[in-house]
């Protein structure tokens, strides 16, 4: 990553690192700042003050601002700044001096902190600092003014040193210059040391900084002041061009690129020897003096114009080899008349007098190093002409000791945290309390969840009489089930919020906001009144509604509201610990399955206590669930409604009991003997052991995300390297050139010829606030050829996307678009106009799990259908070529999202549309988040596709100079979104500024200032940047748009530049999108190891458990029965329950894919819905195969014939099938994937309640019967139940046909009978399962047609949805 890097950062310096992608500007940041990626070794020292890194509290010191803006999205600006300066910052008012008391004292007696007010003054986020934060599904704030807040978040300490990596890659160059402006000044004042990264630095900005650091492949090639930095590549033969900004070129200059710029006579360099005559030069020479100094010592740079006022004397030293040197010292300094002594941010501090001259030079030239000269004579002669007699701009670097600063809490810089554990803790939790409480939808979402659960329960065991009949005290032991399985589920939905919150704390852990165990705590305390109020409301519903007990003073409610609180904090404790130990939802689907199937196993509901195996006796005793249902069970049957002895309400047959239980137990409660009988335990003693269980569990759960929040971090702190072999890529330059301009040349498929112009567009959107309409467009016309490419350029809000988006026809509403837009004169067709038109989409848009080729290929068959495949083929290597992707076609896309660089993805993007042939080509701002070398290459792509007579149209934000001469055309808009320019660029953009400096009272363009920089900026109606005149109004009136309205109109013939565009479709038939379609996902399982194999590991890991849990189990047995029962049940639950959970997060990903090509036509949403049935199915029948190809034989179900295991194994597959799409359907339906997570556990609850296992059908109300009826998981018991215990009873050797009746329960009668019998009764096990299930063997090809019914209702509905769903429709 780095190599050999020495060098060093200056307090009051601004210091700009450059280089291109995979350079190491990154890893200097955070290596500097002590944060190194895990298992990375370092090599060489760190110091601060000559203090090594490992000696110190380095987060106090030192802060990284990273490329990422992720805050609390539901706090206000001022809150999220409140709070870091309450985490980073020990000196607060309390601890100012009485003068500056007297200055701040109205600010303080309003309730105002000074420091906070400053800091979002300088970042300019005063007019926002009430508002919410948002993100990107809660809009709020803008992109630039989240960067804004994420620098202020880490400005609200009192570190000595700032680390930016990327600063602001998102912003446009004005913003970026303000912000650096107001950091520099902060700089300057504060004498903080500065170091930051910039993809695309404009001159502007670019001198806004004092030294550079330029790597290249880890290695330090430059270091030095900024104005040094052309001189010094000059003189190795590299001159910048006068097109290009200071940044780019510096950028580019090491690179292969930077042979473009070698003068003749000089020799192209190598990464190495750049490095050796860097290590050669004067520079590097006095970095290492300062570097290798014995004594601390401070650099510092001043420049200004004669009279300097100051004095230099000469004075001897001796160098550290023993020699006698000559220098030059400040002697003086006068108080007024001198650039040097006035305040200015072109010094990097003040002069003293004392400080030593270590370099002096002109503003024209680079810096002369004292040491470089030989003669002491000869420099008081050129020192002497400089400063006193010249007329240029001085620069001097000067030198003096460093001074240990006074005044400074010392806690400050030593404490590893400035609050208290217990202040921490207040805060975090009031934090945590008000992100709860605010978020709105969330609370209603919880509050739907507990109430729609809460009364299900409560009136589908409504006002259950609790007489002395075993099916009745069942139901109340249901309800219990029911309860501590949907409570400890209900957080579940919590799990995706969580994961977004990871890379908050990350951040903050490492700039030690506060302690883990803090923030542990607070997640805890800020969470449990919303956790008591859903226990509250649960209690009371269900209690009541239920009928439970409320004999001995009602104490027993009271129990049951501990044990449902204790439950939902442990389900909520288990989610948490999930959500910071598990990398992402597919492993935490695994996971949550893995645990609740353990729970619910070994919750003495379905297994009791003496029928689970020794092995897994362990877990029966520390399962939570078990212990939240042994409280309920003895609080309510032990309870005075139960007092009565079983002597008094047992009566024996006929025809049978009511209480089993009470046989041979007459001397006891009857709900006593109900607990012995289930092998509970019976003593109230133990419902203390159960609530001390349940709070253990909850110790332990925090405990185990107190370790993941202290040990686990799910994100990379450095960039790893590159995923392509740039070696390989740089042997393929000079290939590359050639293979483009062949491509350009000889592409196989012509577009059709396209004029676009537009005529007088007007916008408006409607704001819901005010419900008011805000105008984006006003009177916008321009037009484009064949050939030609057009940028729309413009300021933030300026309605530049608009135009593009209404041009395209995408992502506007119509109806409120006025004017004209017209396709060879013809007004556009929409339907007509999409086939030939391409719109390039964001990377997240595209299957990451297809290839590169593969990706482009697939567009290529759906949208060149009349094409043959040879044809396809051959144009796809074309424009594999003309992207320059063929040496990555084999790559998968998600290599491409992981790399370093964003300049594969778009080039992804863009080939994915050119595919098509379109005629135009649509781009938002194709060069965001590119390094300058990346963002030319891709415009130069851009330019060869556009030779190819194809229409190019695109936002840029402030293109630079190389970028600019490209184009053919830019319209500029201005704030109000008129245009304030539309024509040709020309060379170096002369046709822009000639326009505009033409237009009396405009100012000149500077010298330093890109063309696009200067022509927007001018125009720009910002509100701190107001135009003082109106250059729409300007343009209106001029020459330039009475010449483009003659154009404009001659464009409105019909006909006149090609003929009416009339396409309906592009050409691929359906059995041709339905087939690619298929194949396309199949490889995209293929390749998603995660979910396709993940789910077979989740099968198998399920079977074992289960079928070690069941292993042999009895089933003559009235409990062994019921557990082998209860088996099948919880594996259909579990499996089925893990299935639709994992499928919500992949049909989530896999929208925006489905959008973007929806939006083209590409593909159709049935032919969509039928690949990704097709390709679950073998996934599904795999895993099913593996499931029951370990459970069964180890439960010994339905493993008396082969038919037997193929019908379990089929039924299975069809209930599974249709619980996936159940999930993808709700995935598809739900607008986030938080309200898919909150509906599956309410929908699971409500079938298991339903399903005819835990309440009988018999007992099931007739209100809630046609739920039964339509619940999937009762007609899959139904079937796989009836496949476990079937045995003909009828053969010869039984019943005989019902000619020997005896066989019923006397096995004399029938000794060759194999069909097995129930232990006491003799009753047949079939004939027992039967009766108290209704189970009818003849019944389950119905259970199989009625499976598969739902299976295709569920894709029937995700087809709607995908079509209907109002957050899905997109034109």
């Amino acid at each position: 990553m780095l190599n050999d890097v020495t060098g060093y950062l200056m307090p009051g310096t601004l210091t700009l690192v450059l280089g291109p992608p995979g350079s190491g500007k990154s890893a200097l940041h955070y290596v500097l700042a002590g944060k190194l990626h895990a298992g990375a070794s370092l090599e060489g020292s760190v110091t601060y003050n000559n203090i090594p890194l490992q000696n110190i509290e380095i987060h106090r010191l030192a802060a990284v601002v990273g490329e990422t803006n992720d805050h609390i999205p539901l706090l206000t600006v001022r809150e999220t700044l409140e709070f870091a300066r309450r985490c980073l910052l020990a000196f607060n008012s309390k601890d100012y001096g009485s003068e500056l008391m007297e200055i701040l004292g109205d600010a303080l007696r309003r309730g105002q902190d000074p420091k906070l007010e400053i800091n979002m003054s300088m970042m300019g986020l005063k007019h926002v600092a009430n508002r919410i934060v948002g993100n990107a599904m809660i809009p709020s704030i803008t992109e630039d003014e989240r960067y804004r807040l994420t620098a202020a978040e880490m400005f609200s300490g009192a570190h000595a040193v700032y680390f930016f990596d990327q600063l602001h890659t998102v912003a446009e160059d004005s913003i970026t210059f303000d912000l650096l402006t107001a950091i520099r000044i902060y700089t300057r004042v504060r004498q903080i040391t500065f170091l930051a990264s910039l993809m695309q630095p404009s001159s502007e900005v670019f001198d806004l900084f004092d030294r550079v650091i330029i790597l290249n492949d880890g290695n330090l090639v430059y270091q030095g002041p900024r104005q040094d930095a052309i001189p010094y590549f000059e003189k190795l033969g590299y001159r910048k061009p006068k097109h290009l900004s200071t940044g780019e070129f510096l950028q580019e200059v090491t690179t292969p690129d930077g042979a473009a710029y070698l003068q003749p006579g000089f020799s192209r360099l190598s990464v190495e020897e750049f490095v050796i005559k860097y290590k050669s030069s004067d520079t590097y020479k006095d970095v290492l003096r300062v570097v290798n100094s014995s004594e601390l010592v401070q650099q510092l740079w001043v420049q200004g114009a004669p009279p300097l006022g100051v004095e230099f004397d000469e004075y001897r030293y001796h160098k550290d080899d023993g020699r006698e040197a000559v220098s030059f010292r400040v002697s003086g300094v006068r108080e007024v008349d001198g650039s040097l002594v006035d305040v200015s941010m072109d010094h990097t501090t003040g002069v003293e007098r004392g400080d030593k001259v270590v370099a002096f030079g002109s503003s024209m030239g680079p810096l002369q190093y004292v040491d470089t000269f030989s003669s002491p004579r000869r420099l008081l002669d050129e020192l002497s002409s400089l400063t006193t007699k010249g007329t240029e701009p001085v620069r001097l670097q000067l030198e003096r000791r460093f001074r240990e600063a006074t005044g400074v809490p010392r806690n400050q810089f030593s404490k590893g945290y400035v609050l208290g554990l217990k202040e921490e803790v207040s805060l975090l939790t009031k934090r945590e309390f008000n992100s709860i409480w605010r978020n709105k939808f969330g609370l209603q979402l919880r509050v739907m969840q507990v109430l729609t659960m809460s009364f299900f329960v409560g009136f589908f065991l409504f006002r259950v009489h609790p007489a002395p009949d075993q099916r009745i005290m069942n139901l109340f032991r249901t309800g219990f089930f029911v309860s501590v399985i949907n409570l400890t589920m209900f957080n579940v939905g919590q799990l995706p919020a969580l994961m977004s919150e990871r890379n908050i704390f990350y951040k903050q852990k490492a700039a030690h906001f506060y302690r883990p165990v803090s923030y542990l705590l607070a997640k805890f305390f800020g969470n449990f009144p919303f956790s008591l109020c859903e226990a509250i409301v649960w209690s009371i519903i269900v209690y009541f509604l239920t009928g439970m007990s409320v004999a001995d003073g009602g104490w027993h409610f009271f129990v049951y509201f501990a044990v449902v609180l204790l439950t939902a904090l442990n389900g909520s404790a288990m989610v948490r610990f999930l959500g910071f130990a598990v990398p992402n939802m597919d492993k935490a689907g695994l996971i949550i399955g893995v645990f609740v199937t353990l729970f619910i196993l070994f919750a003495g509901f379905l297994m009791p206590r003496l029928q689970v195996p020794k092995y897994w006796v362990w877990f029966y005793y520390i399962n939570p669930l078990q212990w939240a249902i042994t409280a309920l069970m003895i609080s309510e049957y032990g309870s005075g409604t139960y007092s009565k002895l079983c002597s008094e309400v047992y009566k024996p047959p006929p025809p049978a009991p009511l209480l089993p239980q009470c046989a041979e137990r007459d001397n006891e409660t009857y709900g006593r003997a109900f607990l012995e009988a289930g092998e509970f335990f019976v003593s109230e003693g133990w419902i203390a052991v159960a609530l001390f269980m349940l709070f253990a569990w909850l110790v332990v759960w925090n405990c185990l995300t107190y370790y993941a929040l202290t040990r686990i971090q799910h994100k990379k702190i450095l960039r790893t390297g590159k995923s392509i072999n740039e070696e390989k890529k740089e042997n393929a330059l000079a290939k590359k050139i050639d293979d483009v301009e062949l491509a350009v040349n000889k592409l196989s498929h012509t577009a059709v010829p396209v004029t676009l112009s537009w005529h007088e567009l007007c916008y408006e959107v409607m704001i819901p606030v005010i419900n008011r309409p805000r105008t984006i467009l006003k009177v916008v016309s321009g037009w484009g050829e064949p050939s030609d490419m057009v940028a729309i350029l413009g300021s933030d809000a300026s309605g530049k996307t608009t135009l593009l988006n209404s041009l395209a026809g995408r992502k506007i509403v119509t109806e409120r678009l006025e004017g004209q837009i017209l396709v060879n004169g013809y007004p556009k067709d929409q339907k007509s106009f999409r086939h030939i038109m391409g719109y390039v989409d964001r990377i997240d848009a595209y299957t990451p799990y297809l290839t590169v080729r593969e990706t482009i290929a697939y567009s290529a068959a759906l949208r060149l259908g009349s094409s043959s495949k040879q044809k396809q083929a051959y144009f796809v290597d074309e424009v594999l070529e003309l992207t320059e992707l063929t040496y990555v076609q084999n790559a998968l896309v998600s290599s491409l999202v992981n790399d370093i660089t964003f300049d594969r993805e778009k080039r992804l993007a863009i080939a994915t549309e050119l595919v098509s042939n379109p005629s135009v080509l649509f781009l938002e701002n194709p060069t965001k988040g590119l390094d300058s070398s990346s963002a030319n290459d891709i415009v130069k792509c851009l330019q060869h596709i556009s030779k190819t007579g194809r229409l190019v149209i695109m936002t840029l934000n402030y293109p630079s100079q190389r970028i600019l001469s490209m184009l053919t055309k830019v319209q500029i808009l201005k704030g109000s979104g008129e245009t304030a320019y539309f024509g040709p660029v020309g060379t170096n953009g002369e046709s822009i500024i000639t326009y505009f400096q033409s237009i009396p009272g405009a100012p000149l363009c500077p010298p330093n200032k890109s063309v696009s920089a200067y022509a927007v900026d001018l125009v720009a109606g910002m509100p701190f940047r107001k135009s003082e005149k109106d250059y729409a109004f300007e343009y209106s009136v001029s020459e330039l748009a009475l010449k483009n309205h003659v154009q404009l109109q001659q464009l409105r013939r019909p006909g006149r530049n090609g003929e009416k565009i009339q396409i309906r479709s592009y050409g691929a038939s359906y059995y041709t999108v339905l087939m690619e379609t298929i194949m396309s996902v199949q490889r995209q399982y293929w390749r998603n190891v995660n979910y396709s194999w993940g789910r077979m590991l989740a099968f198998l890991i399920m079977s074992v458990i289960l079928g070690s849990v069941f292993y042999k189990l009895d089933r003559t047995s009235t409990l062994g029965l019921n557990s082998m029962a209860g088996s099948i049940f919880i594996s259909c639950v579990l499996v089925g329950m893990t299935n639709a959970q994992n499928a919500i997060p992949q049909t989530m990903q896999m929208r925006a894919v489905h959008l973007r090509e929806r939006a083209v036509h590409q593909t159709s949403i049935l032919a969509y819905n039928i690949a990704y049935t097709l390709a679950e199915i073998p996934y599904l029948m795999v895993a099913n195969l593996i499931f029951c190809s370990i459970f069964l034989p180890m439960t010994k179900i339905a493993t008396y014939s082969a038919s037997a295991f193929f019908k379990f194994w089929f039924i299975s597959l069809e209930f599974y099938a249709a619980v996936t799409f159940f999930g993808a359907f709700l995935a598809v339906v739900s607008p986030t994937p938080v309200i898919a997570s909150v509906l599956v556990p309410i929908v699971v609850g409500i079938w298991i309640s339903t399903a005819g296992l835990v309440v009988p059908r018999s007992m099931i109300l007739n209100t809630f019967i046609w739920v039964f009826w339509t619940n999937p998981l009762q007609w899959a018991l139904d079937g796989l139940t009836s496949v476990a215990f079937y045995c003909v009873l009828d053969k010869p050797s039984c019943l005989n046909s019902n000619l020997n009746p005896e066989c019923e329960t006397d096995i004399k009668a029938c000794p060759q009978c194999d069909c097995p019998r129930m232990s006491g009764t003799n009753v047949f096990v079939w004939r027992q399962i039967s009766n108290i299930r209704s189970l009818d063997y003849g019944r389950i090809p119905y259970d199989m047609i009625a499976l598969l019914l739902f299976a295709i209702l569920f894709r029937v509905l995700t087809v709607l949805a995908f079509k209907y769903t109002r957050h899905y429709r997109r034109t």
